[in-house]
């Protein structure tokens, strides 16, 4: 009889090894492999808590370097939980920001924020700054894919600096990088618009951090890094005309990410490399090179450089005087787009205007920054306390006396509008008297839950009386604070109260004032009386200071 000889089974440990080594190699699509039979293995049971746990960490960070961003988005619903222990909040942190951004490039942008914020908690109960800047800049990616480039910048900028007061060369390679990225989305945005010197602008800020990002490389082996930062620096100097460095960049990148397979960038490297083709005049060569990109992004995850390939062919079908095509991929790039906003706007309407998470995060890391300078961090301790009603956690009159002069001084200087709103809880006395002050108190908690919610953080929010607050707008029209204030106004009214207290029902009236004049003891004089008005009117409302 002949035998045969049966291959022996393979381990846990043994795949895991060697997982790790062609992570370390890039050899993205034979880690990928071995990790998924390494986590398939792992669930059979018969292995330990760490091998399960390392198997789906290395699976999703595979899935991420290789564009499978809705994979990713799968695995790691199921991965997360596996990194429940105290010593694997690192690793549960680098996680979480991974599917932030799978989630922002893929539309799921509740996703993606949930997974931002729960990124910046695990950080911060780390007390890791390093991950607290990292996670930060998942966070303004969610804003900046979410229509809000600028808030992106701004909580980036942030992260920025944690970076650079621990000093950690990769927090901020990845910043840097992500701030060109966002700026570049901001150039999208403007481009085309009635300031064009505002959508320059934003590209030299990105250029700017790009040139930066880049000087960080030599401290990295890891070619994935190159291939982002200088597809990023690439795609700027494309769009500020420099087309022979732009050249120099991509060409490099693009060989760097076809050779370890990072798919998704390689599109976006590729599309870039298309657009500069037309920008050289060679529209043919555009045409069918974005031809072949479309064929292979057939099922792909980046929504935002599909939007750009067909916007390219546009313009290249345009310039070759294809009318027929163009119309079609113009027809194309404005359903794709239209269905992003709608994506945008269902997102903002019902998690945009949370920004409390986002404010926290980005106090967060003020705070771990200032940590770094433990006597100065004492002092903006002591002096935020001061600013702080105790009850609500919102800024008091010592904070409105140090905010709003500032605020006032800026808007008179470039001219800007802003409206100031006082906003006062209806017959809060009777609350009190019916329900006891325990319940009154809650009340006041959630009312300035529901404050942060609904306003931006720019504006500045502070309690002023027992069951008055008032809100300061920066920037903002009186006709848009009204509809922010009205969107406030039936939110409170619509709030499930009667689970503090059977019977409880809790509504607001606010009065809006708005300058110029930047005067503040007369914008807090109109609000007053506009506030008076809607109570007059039968409380419940929202009524505009008189016209001037």
């Amino acid at each position: 009889m002949q035998s045969s000889t049966v291959p022996a089974k393979e381990s846990v440990a043994e795949l895991l090894a060697r997982a790790r080594a062609a992570r370390d190699a890039s050899a993205l699509a034979e880690g990928r492999d071995l990790a998924q039979r390494a986590w398939a293995l792992s669930a059979q049971g018969g292995t330990t808590e760490d091998e399960r746990c390392e198997a789906g960490h290395l699976l999703c960070l595979f899935h991420y370097r290789m564009g499978s961003l809705e994979a990713l988005l799968d695995l790691g619903q199921q991965v997360v939980p596996v990194l429940k222990a105290p010593d694997r909040r690192s690793a549960k942190a680098d996680l979480l920001r991974w599917m932030a951004l799978a989630g922002c490039e893929t539309g799921r942008f509740e996703t993606a924020l949930h997974c931002a914020n729960d990124a910046c908690a695990v950080s911060q109960d780390l007390g890791d700054q390093r991950q607290l800047a990292l996670s930060l800049t998942a966070l303004g990616a969610c804003f900046e894919r979410m229509g809000d480039p600028w808030q992106a910048e701004r909580l980036m900028e942030d992260a920025l600096l944690v970076a650079k007061e621990i000093g950690d060369p990769f927090a901020q390679l990845v910043t840097l990088n992500n701030l060109c990225a966002v700026c570049i989305g901001a150039y999208y945005v403007l481009r085309g618009g009635d300031v064009p010197a505002e959508a320059t602008a934003a590209l030299r800020r990105a250029l700017g951090h790009a040139r930066a990002a880049h000087s960080l490389l030599s401290n990295f082996g890891d070619p994935f890094f190159s291939v982002f930062v200088e597809g990023n620096l690439g795609e700027v100097l494309l769009h500020l005309g420099k087309l022979d460095d732009a050249r120099h960049y991509l060409d490099a990148a693009l060989q760097r990410g076809l050779e370890h397979g990072y798919g998704a960038q390689v599109w976006r490297i590729r599309c870039s490399i298309c657009e500069l083709m037309l920008a050289q005049g060679q529209a043919r060569e555009s045409h069918a090179a974005l031809t072949a990109l479309l064929h292979d992004m057939q099922g792909g995850d980046p929504r935002s450089t599909l939007i750009r390939v067909q916007y390219a062919l546009y313009r290249t079908c345009k310039d070759l005087g294809w009318d027929a095509d163009a119309l079609e991929h113009f027809e194309a790039h404005d359903r794709l787009d239209r269905r992003r906003q709608t994506n945008q706007l269902k997102a903002q309407s019902q998690l945009f205007v949370t920004r409390v998470e986002a404010e926290q995060s980005r106090l967060q890391a003020e705070r771990a920054r200032l940590e770094a300078q433990i006597e100065r961090s004492r002092a903006a301790s002591f002096q935020a306390d001061a600013q702080r009603d105790q009850l609500t956690g919102l800024g008091n009159r010592r904070h409105l006396d140090h905010r709003l002069p500032m605020l006032l001084e800026v808007a008179r200087e470039q001219k800007l509008p802003l409206t100031v709103a006082l906003v006062d809880l209806d017959h809060f006395k009777q609350i009190n008297d019916r329900f006891g002050h325990a319940v009154g108190d809650k009340v006041l908690v959630e009312m300035a839950h529901k404050l942060r919610e609904n306003t931006r953080t720019s504006d500045v929010l502070a309690r002023i009386g027992g069951e008055e607050f008032l809100v300061v707008f920066a920037d903002m029209s009186p006709e848009q604070a009204f509809e922010v204030c009205e969107r406030l106004r039936l939110r409170v009214e619509e709030h499930h109260w009667h689970t503090l207290a059977v019977g409880l029902s809790v509504t607001l009236s606010v009065g809006l004032s708005h300058a110029p004049p930047y005067e503040l003891a007369t914008l807090f004089e109109e609000a007053d009386k506009a506030m008076y008005r809607a109570k007059q009117g039968g409380r419940n409302r929202v009524a505009l200071a008189s016209p001037k």
